[in-house]
């Protein structure tokens, strides 16, 4: 317990991924005057970050076709507008069903917030803090990748200052813009709004894809706090030298018991929500990590700068980053649910009557069909992250033999 009266795990709820939203303006939350509605200043940021990662998800992807005839040049407009196009989908998800999210979000307070022991408190801030680490990884990443964008211009040009070379006008990123954006009286405003797309890209999928794998963690720990409850049920009866419980320890065993399922219904429930919400998300995210890992990898064999290859290996750092997450986040939930049945099976069932035996065995029927965050074709866990290295590694293999 804190000083406040919140359990230890307030301090650590979402606290990266709730930095991210809120700078994009996407947090789910409501106004403080009570009304239902978001903030005004939230919409604000909303607007300006949607608008900034959509001009660069239409003119890098747009550049890219245009350029179709140099490969590299293509590539190296593919692979950032093609994140960025797919943060435009996670942005507007979020903010088109932004009222579902927070009633997500706080039943997830409500699951976590119920058990105030010292080991279970121990227990759930252990996993917030992994996951706050894995999301501030990500950020870093994806920080790292647009410093690395947008520094590249800059240095280049005062390469060719310092060798006297003729000047080149360069943007962070190989986009299509109006004629009047790169004169020299706008070019630094030019530069700066590419800038702020980078970055408004950034925070956006550290917020979603952090906002997963702290979700997904969370499910862990709620699922362990079940495995707990069992075990505590039993450890405050257990009797070495008791063959079977007496009928009002039995009572007993199905008194909490109950309060077991209905805790282990609500985490299914809410799995089954969470992946509803997340099933586009997911979805595209998955359908283009091959694409993404597949060209970031052949721009790096076919580029003959050193520092666009530089560049270029701290995208795909950002891009795996972001896949592992996923898989990550979803292994977890799989395997913290199918815990729950060998806690069941190793307990004490066997000396408690026929009643009783039925509510374990409805737990343990229902435990053992592992909860996944499965969406159409895919299954987010470390297996599937292992298959999709193995196809950008085929393709990467097939393309070869064509240049």
């Amino acid at each position: 317990m804190t000083d406040s009266g919140q359990p230890a795990i307030a301090g650590h709820f979402y606290r990266i991924p709730r930095i991210c939203g809120r700078i994009v303006g996407l947090w789910p939350q409501r106004s403080k005057n009570g009304g239902g509605g978001r903030p005004w200043h939230a919409h604000l940021l909303f607007v300006f970050s949607f608008a900034a990662v959509l001009l660069g998800a239409v003119g890098e992807v747009s550049y890219g076709c245009v350029h179709f005839d140099n490969l590299v040049v293509a590539l190296e407009a593919f692979c950032p507008g093609t994140t960025k196009a797919v943060c435009v989908l996670k942005l507007w998800v979020f903010f088109r069903s932004n009222r579902r999210w927070a009633e997500l979000v706080q039943r997830m307070r409500v699951m976590l917030w119920q058990s105030r022991r010292q080991e279970a408190q121990s227990m759930l801030v252990g996993l917030a803090i992994t996951a706050n680490r894995l999301s501030l990884l990500l950020l870093s990443s994806g920080t790292a990748t647009n410093a690395a964008f947008n520094l590249q211009p800059l240095i280049m040009g005062l390469y060719r200052r310092i060798m006297q070379l003729p000047g080149e006008i360069e943007l962070p990123f190989n986009i299509i813009l109006p004629s009047f954006a790169v004169q020299p009286g706008l070019y630094p405003l030019t530069y700066v709004l590419l800038t702020a797309s980078g970055a408004c890209t950034v925070f956006a999928f550290s917020f979603v894809d952090g906002f997963f794998v702290c979700s997904c963690l969370y499910i862990c720990g709620a699922f362990r706090l079940v495995q707990q409850d069992i075990r505590r049920i039993f450890a405050d009866l257990h009797d070495d030298s008791v063959d079977v419980f007496t009928e009002e320890t039995n009572a007993e065993v199905r008194h909490r018991l109950v309060q077991v399922v209905e805790r282990h219904n609500a985490i299914i429930d809410f799995c089954t929500d969470l992946t509803r919400q997340f099933t586009v998300i997911v979805l595209m995210h998955f359908l283009f990590a091959a694409f993404v890992l597949c060209s970031t990898i052949l721009d790096i064999m076919l580029n003959t700068s050193s520092l666009s290859g530089l560049t270029y290996i701290c995208y795909i750092i950002a891009a795996l980053t972001q896949l592992f997450l996923y898989c990550f986040g979803g292994n977890h939930v799989s395997e913290s649910s199918a815990a729950v049945a060998d806690v069941l099976y190793d307990i004490e069932w066997y000396k408690c009557d026929a009643r009783t035996r039925k509510v374990i065995l409805m737990i343990l029927r229902r435990s053992q069909r592992a909860k996944t965050i499965a969406v159409p074709f895919f299954t987010p866990a470390l297996p599937a992250f292992g298959s999709i290295l193995r196809t950008a590694g085929s393709y990467i293999t097939l393309l070869k033999t064509f240049l």
